[in-house]
């Protein structure tokens, strides 16, 4: 009796605070739907909590039955993931199909969805509990143009893209961008059989490709494989062709081999790099150099600020999903900016954040400024 008595007078006491959870003794849980192994980026954000006065303020977990095979299975990982006992938020998916599958599941659910990396526009309208992270397929497909026809100097562009939400967005970004610049695509396909064994390569190539009369540049809506798969083999047709890979292609050793020659021909768009030496940028990098073993990605530094993000409002507003959407709403506007590595974070409609060109020339990467 007297333990129930204390636990509603903390309720009466602490309700506005916390919405109500202030008598569940579970840990928060904020759940995420990728898991690497160990060391990764969230042993990264665990050893980043274990220096704040009190600790984590929430576990960090995964269904082990989670599974992601195929993209219409990501619809039972998330109501895997918002049954999780004591969740209050959740990181993921991994790209904008997944995403905009699972959406509705938190929006049912009432859970914030934090998305790192997804770049489709209509992420940011799917549903209020949805938060991306990651520019959009609008901005970046402004940026790539810009850069193709400024920092290039390009007078014909053509374009190949996934032919799902993420390539289909980036194309209509590229292609609005550069019809607004005066300089229409000037072909454009699915990457369909390009890197497939048999019939079908030779002639998508030759349309967006031809070898006479060929692009300036070509830009590449897709994932790594299929990026450098196409570089490869578009080198060998065209030479002098240049290449624009959109964000889903991060470099590594194994991509970069992969493309060969075409390697030092291919600009690649990033949101973050680790050769910025602001001061959040290199303790971020150098931690995780520690932890992991190798050099942190985009990818990375995005999920850490996706998941940081989380623990900070759950430090400031308490475990209540209702408070943490209102959280992130509220960002920039009521409240200040989130202040991430991969810099100042809000959401919205009028959210902008930062684009990187970069290229690697022999053997370290480094950002190409716009003229």
């Amino acid at each position: 009796m007297l333990a129930t008595r204390c636990c509603r007078s903390v309720w009466m006491a602490q309700l506005v605070v916390l919405g109500g959870f202030a008598c569940d003794r579970r840990s928060p849980v904020v759940g995420i739907s990728y898991w690497e192994p160990s060391p990764s980026i969230v042993d990264v954000v665990r050893d980043e909590l274990g220096h704040w006065p009190g600790g984590a303020p929430a576990e960090i977990r995964r269904p082990s039955s989670y599974l992601e095979t195929h993209a219409e299975r990501e619809v039972d990982g998330a109501a895997q993931l918002v049954a999780l006992p004591g969740v209050v938020a959740v990181v993921g998916h991994q790209d904008s199909r997944t995403t905009m599958l699972a959406a509705p599941v938190y929006h049912e659910a009432g859970i914030p969805l934090l998305v790192p990396t997804a770049t489709s526009r209509a992420i940011g309208t799917a549903s209020p509990w949805i938060f991306p992270l990651a520019p959009n397929d609008s901005q970046e497909g402004d940026f790539i143009a810009e850069f193709a026809t400024r920092g290039l100097h390009a007078r014909t562009v053509a374009l190949l893209y996934d032919n799902d939400e993420y390539g289909r967005g980036l194309r209509d970004g590229v292609r609005t961008a550069l019809a607004a610049a005066g300089r229409p695509l000037k072909a454009e396909a699915p990457i369909g059989a390009v890197c497939e064994p048999g019939e079908g390569s030779d002639a998508t190539l030759a349309l967006v490709a031809p070898r006479q009369r060929p692009p300036d540049v070509l830009v590449i809506a897709s994932r790594p494989h299929d990026a450098a798969c196409i570089v490869r083999q578009a080198r060998l047709r065209i030479p002098s062709l240049r290449f624009i890979a959109g964000d889903a292609v991060e470099m590594d050793d194994s991509v970069l081999a992969a493309m060969g020659a075409g390697a030092d021909s291919t600009y690649f768009v990033a949101f973050w790099h680790t050769s910025l030496t602001d001061e959040r940028s290199a303790a971020f990098t150098s931690t995780y150099r520690r932890i992991v073993g190798r050099a942190p990605k985009a990818g990375a530094a995005m999920h850490y600020d996706a998941l940081m993000l989380v623990m900070q409002a759950l430090r400031d507003v308490g475990r209540s999903p209702r408070a943490l959407q209102t959280y992130f709403t509220q960002l920039g506007k009521a409240r200040p900016a989130y202040e991430g590595v991969t810099g100042p974070i809000t959401f919205g409609p009028d959210r902008r954040r930062p684009l990187y060109m970069l290229r690697v020339r022999r053997g370290v990467a480094s950002e190409v400024p716009l003229p």
